[in-house]
C-alpha cells in the first residue's frame, strides 16, 4: 500500500473546501499527523487530582470564660478525634455535630488553667489533618470554700491500717458530687477505697480492706480554680500526708476475756481482761471493730450520763487510757479488778487490763489501730466514734456522692 493511499484515505473525512483552504505547508503538516495516527497507537495520559486537605480550627477567646462553650471545627472533612486536657490533668467533655464537622465543650472548665487541644479530621480521599493548640481560661477568685480539717494528720505521727481520713469543710459543700470528684487519695502499695459524707460538710475515706502498713497516703482537695457547684469557686489546693505504721490489730474476745494482740501479723501479747458487766445495758462493752481514737496517760472517767447524785455515779482515775470509741470505751489499768481479768466481766463497759498491760497497749497504740471486739450482745453503731468498719464497703458505699 502506497503512502499516497493512506493519506488520501485518511483526508477522505475533511471537508474539501477546509482543504482547499489550508496553505500547502499547512497541508503538509496535517497529512505528517493523519499519517503518523494512522500507523500508531494513541498514547495514553495520566491525571493525579490534588489531595483534599481537611482544615481545623479552634474558636476560643484570648482568655476563655470557664463557663462558656468552645468549638472545633473541620472544613473539608470531619472530625475523628477531639482531646481537651487543662494542665491540672481534667478532661473537657463535648459533643460532635450530627455531620462530625464540629464539636463543642459540655461543662465548666476549671479557671486559670492552661488548655490542650488536639484534634484529628480527616477528606473523602483519606487525607489526614492533625490540630493541636493551646488557650487559657480566665482566672476566678476563691469563694472561701476549702478544707479546714483532715484527721488524724498530725507532724510526725503513724497511724494505723484502720485509719479513715477525715475532711471538715470551711462550709457546707455548694455540690457534694463535684467537691467529691475533686478529693484525690494516692497510697504508696495501692488500694481500694470510698468517700462517705456525713454532712454537708465533713466527708470521710475508708478503704476496703485495711491498709498496707509501712506507707505514706496522700490526701489531695485539688480545688484551685474548680467550679464546685453555684457561685463557689475552689481556693487553692490543699494536701495532707498521712504515714501508716506498723499493722497492730487487737482480737478482744468478751466470753473468753481476753485481748490478742498482733503486730504485722504476729502474736505479741495476749492479755486477760475484763468486759462490761451487763448489769446495765450500756454496761456491755459493745461488739464491733473499734478504732483507737485518743490516748491519755491519766484520766478520770466519769459515769456517762449520771447526775452526782445518782446512786451508780462515779468518778474514777486511771492510768494508760486508749480511747476506742466516743462513748467512753477504753483500754485502761484497773489495778482494782486484777481479780476478774481474765475470767469475769465486771467493768462498766471499759476493757480493763494491769496498769503494765495498759501501758504497753498505750504506748504501741497509734490512731487507727483496730480493736476487734466480738461475743457482746451490744453491737456498736458505725457512727459511734470510728466505728466505720462496722459497715460492709458497700454499705460503705452507698453514702458517696458518685
Amino acid at each position: 500500500m502506497s503512502v499516497e493511499y493512506i493519506v488520501n484515505r485518511s483526508l477522505r473525512n475533511v471537508e474539501e473546501p477546509l482543504l482547499k483552504s489550508l496553505p500547502v505547508r499547512a497541508l503538509a503538516v496535517a497529512s505528517l499527523l493523519l499519517f503518523t495516527g494512522a500507523c500508531t497507537a494513541p498514547q495514553q495520559g495520566t491525571f493525579t487530582p490534588a489531595p483534599i486537605v481537611p482544615q481545623v480550627s479552634l474558636a476560643v477567646a484570648d482568655a476563655q470564660d470557664p463557663t462558656e462553650p468552645f468549638t472545633v471545627t473541620a472544613v473539608d472533612g470531619i472530625l475523628e478525634v477531639v482531646s481537651v486536657t487543662s494542665d491540672r490533668a481534667k478532661t473537657v467533655e463535648g459533643v460532635f455535630s450530627e455531620d462530625l464537622t464540629s464539636w463543642t465543650s459540655e461543662g465548666v472548665m476549671d479557671a486559670g488553667a492552661t488548655h490542650t487541644v488536639m484534634a484529628m479530621a480527616v477528606s473523602v480521599d483519606g487525607t489526614v489533618t492533625e490540630f493541636e493548640s493551646q488557650f487559657t481560661t480566665e482566672g476566678r477568685e476563691g469563694s472561701g470554700f476549702t478544707v479546714a480539717d483532715v484527721t488524724p494528720v498530725l507532724e510526725g505521727e503513724t497511724v494505723g491500717v484502720g485509719a479513715p481520713i477525715i475532711v471538715t469543710f470551711t462550709e457546707a459543700a455548694p455540690d457534694r458530687k463535684i467537691v467529691e470528684q475533686n478529693l484525690v487519695v494516692e497510697s504508696e502499695k495501692g488500694h481500694e477505697g470510698a468517700w462517705r459524707w456525713v454532712s454537708d460538710t465533713q466527708a470521710i475515706y475508708r478503704t476496703k480492706e485495711y491498709w498496707d502498713p509501712y506507707q505514706t497516703v496522700t490526701f489531695t482537695a485539688a480545688f484551685d480554680g474548680v467550679h464546685l457547684g453555684g457561685d463557689v469557686w475552689g481556693e487553692a489546693d490543699y494536701t495532707a500526708d498521712m504515714v501508716i505504721g506498723s499493722a497492730n490489730i487487737t482480737y478482744a474476745d468478751v466470753q473468753a476475756h481476753n485481748m490478742v494482740v498482733e503486730v504485722d501479723g504476729e502474736v505479741v501479747r495476749d492479755i486477760p481482761v475484763s468486759f462490761g458487766s451487763g448489769s446495765e445495758w450500756e454496761y456491755h462493752t459493745a461488739s464491733g471493730v473499734h478504732l483507737v481514737m485518743e490516748k491519755f496517760e491519766h484520766k478520770v472517767m466519769v459515769a456517762p450520763g449520771k447526775d452526782k447524785d445518782h446512786p451508780d455515779y462515779y468518778e474514777t482515775p486511771v492510768n494508760w487510757a486508749t480511747r476506742i470509741n466516743a462513748t467512753g470505751e477504753f483500754i485502761h489499768g484497773a489495778p482494782w479488778s486484777e481479780w476478774a481479768q481474765g475470767n469475769t466481766n465486771v467493768s462498766h463497759g471499759c476493757i480493763n487490763a494491769t496498769d503494765t498491760h495498759a501501758k504497753w497497749f498505750y504506748e504501741i497504740a497509734q490512731r487507727g489501730d483496730p480493736v476487734e471486739v466480738v461475743g457482746s450482745p451490744r453491737d456498736m453503731p458505725w457512727n459511734n466514734g470510728w466505728g466505720y468498719w462496722i459497715m460492709s464497703f458497700e454499705e460503705w458505699q452507698e453514702g458517696s456522692a458518685l
